[in-house]
C-alpha cells in the first residue's frame, strides 16, 4: 500500500509539473502570433536589463513592432519600437549610461504633415557595454539632459513629441550594437564606415513577450510599466 501512494504522489507531481511546462509553452506560443522577428533570439524578459521607456503605472501601445513591412524592416531600425504617446508624455531611460548626443530645436509638426528625416528631436544614451539607445521625435526643447550628463535607469530624460519623419505623435526607440561589434563596411584601405544594427529587446517591467512587444492590433489593452 505505502508503494502504490509513493507512486501516486510521484505521477501527480510530474504530472502538475508537466502541465505547468505546457502551460509556459503556450503562453509563449500565444505571444508569438506570427509577429516581430520569428526566428530572433530575445532574451526572456525577466532576464532583460532594459525597462520600458515610461513610468511605472503608465499603460501605453505599441504601433509598429519590429520586423514589420513599414519603417522597421531590415538594419538600423529592424528593432526598433514605435510607442503612441500624447506629445509631452515623459520618457525614461530604459537603462543607465550617459548621454551623447541631443537635439531639440526642432518644432512639432501639425497632425497630418510628415516632416524629414534629419528634422527630429533626439537624445542618445551610451550603456557600459558600448550599445547605444536611441530616443526619436521628442518635442521642441524635450531633451530634459545634456550631453554628458550620468542617467539612471528609469529617470525622466526627455517628453516625447512629433518631429522628424512621423506620421503622428509617439516614441520611437531602439538601441544599436557597440561598436567593436559593428561591420566595417568601406573598401578603402585606411578608411572606416562602420555598419551596426538594433539589437532585439525585451523589458523585465512587463508582462511576459516572448518574441518582442505586441503591436496594439494584437495587444490592444497595451503594456503596463511595473515596478521592479
Amino acid at each position: 500500500m505505502k508503494k502504490l501512494i509513493l507512486l501516486l504522489l510521484i505521477y501527480l507531481s510530474f504530472s502538475c509539473s508537466s502541465d505547468k511546462i505546457n502551460d509556459e509553452e503556450i503562453i509563449c506560443t500565444d505571444s508569438q502570433l506570427g509577429v516581430n522577428c520569428p526566428d530572433t533570439d530575445y532574451i526572456k524578459n525577466s532576464d532583460s536589463q532594459y525597462v520600458l521607456p515610461w513610468e511605472i503605472g503608465k499603460i501605453f501601445k505599441v504601433g509598429q513592432g519590429n520586423c514589420t513591412d513599414g519603417s522597421h524592416s531590415l538594419g538600423q531600425v529592424q528593432y526598433a519600437y514605435d510607442i503612441d504617446m500624447p506629445i509631452g508624455t515623459n520618457i525614461v531611460a530604459i537603462r543607465s549610461g550617459i548621454v551623447v548626443k541631443v537635439i531639440e530645436k526642432f518644432k512639432d509638426l501639425e497632425i497630418g504633415t510628415v516632416g524629414a528625416i534629419d528634422e527630429a528631436n533626439v537624445i542618445h544614451i551610451k550603456h557600459e557595454d558600448g550599445t547605444e539607445a536611441q530616443y526619436l521625435h521628442l518635442t521642441y526643447n524635450g531633451a530634459l539632459k545634456n550631453e554628458g550628463d550620468n542617467v539612471n535607469q528609469g529617470e525622466v530624460i526627455a517628453l516625447s513629441g512629433n518631429t522628424g519623419k512621423s506620421t503622428g505623435p509617439h516614441l520611437h526607440f531602439h538601441v544599436m550594437q557597440a561598436l567593436n561589434e559593428c561591420e566595417d563596411t568601406d573598401p578603402r584601405e585606411n578608411y572606416t564606415w562602420y555598419s551596426c544594427n538594433s539589437i532585439p529587446l525585451t523589458f523585465k517591467n512587463t508582462s511576459e513577450h516572448c518574441y518582442g512587444l505586441l503591436e496594439k492590433d494584437l495587444k490592444s489593452e497595451g503594456y503596463t510599466a511595473e515596478s521592479y
